[in-house]
């Protein structure tokens, strides 16, 4: 089936780049229907009614409805803009927020993945540091967990660009993130939030190819790419962030941060020779 998939995907994707025109509406209608289910999850996590939620953001309940089944015939995207802010103004924020890019765009995905699942509280999260160089000696059955613990991340950091990609076309500065109870407020370029999930991403698909292989040639590229200052940069926000206890509610971003930051860290320790057994 996924193959089946995958065969269509890419058969849609060459029609579409023969013809223009059908590609433009079919983004057009992709962006109305992600932002129906947007809309769809923040009412479903208030728990108001259409005309409950309508009230709360100054929107007719008949645009709501015709949002979420993406039949509004207007700017979906001035709309969108507005309900976003309209609840920064009147939901609380019940979660610390990061003052710092990285850390931001990791809390982004945390929440956005809450229903996927990702938010599981395992037990001794909070304090479990991970230790820089056992990665190389830990047993297949270690190794697997790790390998299922990093893949719901993907996911989560793809719904989070995918939302990141509204906001950037609604071209908002200020934005809310609302999913399962939770919200975390945001501002600043939403592009750069992409940028900063496509990082965590790729540093995860590093991470993942060095289990698997143990070959650091997927980071080497994507420390290239990063540049040398980027990841200085990224490394001190996220040690800031732990040090801060930013994660402190959310075990699986705390976890994913030491894991990745240890990652790093064995890397430069063998890249300079200074690993110990």
């Amino acid at each position: 089936m996924l193959d089946e998939n995958t065969t269509q995907d890419n058969n849609d994707s060459f029609l579409f780049d023969q013809d223009p025109e059908m590609t433009k509406l079919f983004e057009e209608e992709k962006i109305k229907l992600d932002i129906a289910q947007h809309i769809y999850e923040l009412r479903d996590s208030t728990r108001l009614t259409q005309e409950e939620f309508g009230e709360l953001v100054g929107v007719d309940p008949i645009i709501i409805d015709d949002l979420e089944e993406s039949d509004y015939e207007g700017d979906s995207l001035v709309v969108f803009a507005h309900i976003e802010k309209a609840l920064r103004r009147h939901v609380e924020a019940p979660i610390k927020s990061a003052e710092t890019l990285y850390p931001n765009a990791l809390l982004t995905a945390t929440i956005t993945g809450l229903k996927l699942r990702m938010f599981r509280y395992h037990i001794g999260r909070r304090t479990t540091h991970t230790n820089n160089k056992e990665f190389a000696t830990k047993t297949q059955q270690e190794k697997q967990y790790i390998l299922n613990e990093l893949e719901p991340w993907q996911d989560a950091l793809q719904r989070n660009r995918q939302e990141l990609q509204m906001f950037a076309l609604a071209g908002m500065t200020e934005w809310c993130h609302l999913d399962g109870g939770l919200r975390g407020n945001f501002s600043g370029n939403p592009n750069e939030y992409i940028q900063a999930s496509t990082v965590h991403n790729q540093l995860i698909e590093a991470f993942i190819h060095y289990i698997q292989t143990g070959e650091y040639t997927v980071l080497k590229q994507c420390e290239k790419d990063m540049g040398v200052q980027e990841e200085a940069r990224y490394i001190n926000e996220l040690e800031a962030a732990l040090e801060q206890k930013i994660f402190e509610e959310f075990p699986d971003t705390e976890w994913l941060v030491q894991t990745l930051l240890g990652f790093l860290k064995v890397h430069t320790e063998e890249e300079n020779g200074s690993v110990t057994s």
